[in-house]
């Protein structure tokens, strides 16, 4: 009986040193691991507020809150590859965040350019930062949605194609989370980027 509850107490041990290893770290510095946010929370990226999106395999999908950019236009035609909105992202919008983060803790992923209407004209495209694609507005809209922002903003999703009458629509979003399409406009840039869960961050402004 002795040896039965040696046993036990052995077990027990063990059990709470698991639970232990895998309670949430502690603050460093005020700042929480970005795995410890739950999806609509706001954490900083320098002075910018990012939304939580979506945790997954040690890497969490987010998107800033309100505009990195205004009244940009996408671009000549409904390929993001080639277009202006990229270039920002690219060019301004990607080094702040790089320099905030960590150009490390930035994952590089494939986004499919596939149209609303499921035409996969231009393929996919390799990215750190870019635009939030359609499937992506719908999966996550009611964190994204957001009453407060002054104007439309871009995705990179092309609406149509040329042949079906779509020259240079993509798909677009209003403040309140409505999805509708326009290619003429000067909206808002919200940028979207995969972070290793890992890092550490400040809570922003919810």
């Amino acid at each position: 009986m002795s040896e039965l509850m040696d046993k036990v107490k052995e077990l027990m041990v063990l059990v709470e040193r698991i639970e232990s290893d895998t309670e949430a770290p502690e603050p460093v510095n005020g700042k929480v691991e970005l795995s410890t946010l739950a999806p609509g929370e706001v954490f900083k990226i320098g002075e910018y507020d990012f939304i939580v999106l979506n945790h997954e395999n040690g890497k969490t999908e987010v998107i800033s809150k309100g505009f990195m950019a205004e009244n940009i236009k996408f671009g000549g035609n409904r390929n993001y590859k080639d277009s202006n909105v990229r270039k920002i992202i690219e060019e301004k919008i990607q080094p702040i965040i790089e320099a905030a983060i960590g150009a490390d803790n930035l994952i590089e992923h494939t986004v499919d350019l596939t149209s609303v209407d499921m035409q996969n004209e231009f393929g996919s495209i390799e990215c750190k930062v870019r635009l939030i694609t359609f499937d992506e507005a719908r999966k996550y809209n009611e964190l994204i949605a957001d009453k407060d922002l002054p104007d439309w903003w871009w995705t990179l999703t092309p609406w149509s194609t040329a042949e079906r009458g779509w020259n240079y629509s993509v798909a677009v979003v209003c403040p309140s989370g409505d999805i509708r399409y326009n290619g003429l406009g000067g909206y808002g840039v919200r940028p979207f980027c995969i972070l290793k869960s890992n890092i550490f961050v400040s809570r922003g402004e919810q």
